[in-house]
Order: structure tokens, then sequence, then C-alpha cells
């Protein structure tokens, strides 16, 4: 692709604010942090890094993925340092039969664990929560089987959940 990063940041900028949003959906504690915010820090750090070996739309989503997962945490443990408590951060795992509330930071460990034992669910579980992309685009986007992809989120989203659960 020919676009510069700039370019290409902008061009996903709308994309990165639904992001958002689905990431912050079941957020009770939406004064911490608004989606617009949390598209804006990214897009904001997104620029002042190296985005030159960025190869299209999906690569930067995944960049501005991480990025947000970054920002949350880095507003969690802002919010954790304080004196005061502060309220945690929440989110939902996608497909959970129980809609449990997930505190992000707790989200962001057992990813980091998931991604130790195996780099490929953790980067399904990336798109399809992160990302908020179907099956289907996720097939598209690895290059994987649809039923492969199936596979492994719905046993990288059971570890989640039993790791989060036992936290």
């Amino acid at each position: 692709m020919s676009e510069i990063p700039s370019e290409l940041l902008n061009a996903c900028y709308s994309d990165m604010r639904r992001m958002a949003r689905r990431i912050l959906l079941n957020d009770g504690v939406a004064q911490v942090i608004q989606p617009t915010e949390l598209a804006n820090e990214a897009a904001i750090r997104l620029l002042r890094s190296n985005l030159s070996q960025v190869s299209g739309q999906g690569h930067m989503l995944a960049y501005a993925a991480r990025t947000m997962r970054q920002v949350l945490i880095d507003e969690a443990r802002k919010g954790s340092a304080k004196k005061r408590q502060s309220l945690a951060m929440m989110t939902v795992l996608p497909e959970d039969p129980k809609d449990r509330l997930i505190n992000i930071e707790d989200l962001d460990r057992a990813l980091a664990d998931l991604a130790e034992l195996s780099a490929e669910y953790a980067q399904i579980v990336e798109l399809r929560f992160m990302l908020g992309l179907s099956v289907a685009e996720t097939v598209e986007a690895t290059g994987l089987s649809h039923r492969t992809v199936l596979r492994r989120w719905q046993a990288a989203r059971l570890w989640l959940l039993e790791r989060l659960e036992h936290a």
C-alpha cells in the first residue's frame, strides 16, 4: 500500500473509534476514559511511534488495538497509584454466557500469559475482542481456515475465562 502512515491512520480512525466503543461498551466506569479519548490517545501514540512497517489498514488496526490496550492499562495503573481508591475499568469478553465484568488489568495479564503459551491464540483474541472482527473477517486477516479460527477462539476464550475466574 502506498499510503503514508498518517494518512493510513486517518483512514482507520473511524474503525478505531468503533473499537474503543466496543472495548468500553460495558465499562461501568465511563468517567475514567471515554471511547473518543481512548481512540485519540491511541492515535497520538501511534503517530509518535515508528509506523514505517505498517502494511495496510488491517495491520494499522492491529497496532491500534494493542495501543488502546496499553492506554487502558496505563489509565488503570494511574488510577490505582492515586492515594484514594479509584474504580476499576471493566469490560466484557464477547460470547461469555455469564456476561461477567472483567477488570482490564486482569485481562491484560491473562492475555500476556496466553501469548506466552500461544501467540497464535492470543492473536485470535486480539482480532476478535480488541478489533471486533467477526470469525469470517478473522479468517481473512489470518489466512487460517474458518474451523481453525473458531477452534482457537473458543479455546482461547474459555482459557481466558477460566484464568480470570481464578484471578
